[in-house]
């Protein structure tokens, strides 16, 4: 049987709608594509795309800069030949250095598709599942023991956050950044920043600072706007995160 060339043009109209439609929708949510991976640092107009790897590499220089208590300055130049196989430019090295030690808020970002499999939900002697766990214990190996942190207790915290929050299944961890100034301010966009250049590695599902949101599932928007959930009581400044960083992994 003939096919009419006007029914089959309609069809492939159909099919390029469709597909059009998909591209809109999964732009909208910020769905990452298939498997790609990459990491972005944007600061003055200027941005430099990583791979996770890279990234993994260049946040634990940048965090090691920080942490010591030395400028941006110095993590430009420990950057330009700290990462393996990738010779930096003065310029694209100041660029993710200012956005990985705060200095370029949500500067930094990472899209990573999919998610992890699954783990023990078993509450360590702190409260915490494996994965927190393994985050905490990271975050205090690059930036002290001292590091100011909550969210957790022994045998797991009830009270005291949104419903439905990780904290209650022992997979999240806060970091304080107090008081909310410019320098608190700072130094929390670079421990986020860290954190979101380990996320691969460490199972991170989301991170919230400074009313930014980032998730994995949705990547590819990068930072969004926060939004605290309706009917939440309490100081704003904490409801939106401005004084503490929230980072929860997988379960």
């Amino acid at each position: 049987m003939r096919r009419r060339p006007w029914l089959i043009g309609l069809l492939a109209l159909g099919v390029v709608a469709v597909l059009v439609t998909g591209f809109v929708v999964v732009r909208s949510l910020g769905l990452p594509w298939l498997d790609r991976s990459e990491c972005t640092a944007r600061s003055g107009g200027r941005s430099v795309t990583l791979s996770v790897a890279e990234a993994q590499r260049a946040g634990r220089i940048a965090a090691q800069v920080v942490a010591d208590g030395r400028r941006a300055r110095a993590a430009t130049e420990a950057l330009r030949t700290g990462v393996p196989g990738r010779g930096l430019s003065r310029a694209d090295a100041g660029v993710l250095a200012s956005a990985l030690t705060g200095n370029s808020p949500d500067g930094f970002s990472c899209v990573l598709p999919g998610g992890t499999d699954a783990a023990s939900d078993t509450l360590g002697a702190d409260g915490l599942v494996p994965r927190a766990e393994r985050v905490l214990a990271d975050l205090r190996e690059v930036f002290g023991d001292h590091l100011p942190v909550g969210g957790f207790a022994p045998g797991g915290v009830r009270t005291g956050h949104m419903p439905g929050s990780a904290h209650y299944e022992g997979r999240a961890v806060d970091v304080f950044v107090r008081p909310i100034n410019p320098t608190d301010r700072r130094h929390g966009w670079a421990i986020a920043s860290y954190l979101l250049s380990q996320a691969d590695r460490l199972a991170i599902r989301t991170l919230i600072f400074d009313d930014r949101i980032w998730t994995r599932p949705r990547s590819a928007a990068g930072w969004r706007d926060y939004d605290v959930p309706a009917g939440s009581r309490g100081d704003r400044a904490i409801l939106e995160h401005r004084d503490h960083v929230h980072v929860d992994v997988f379960g």
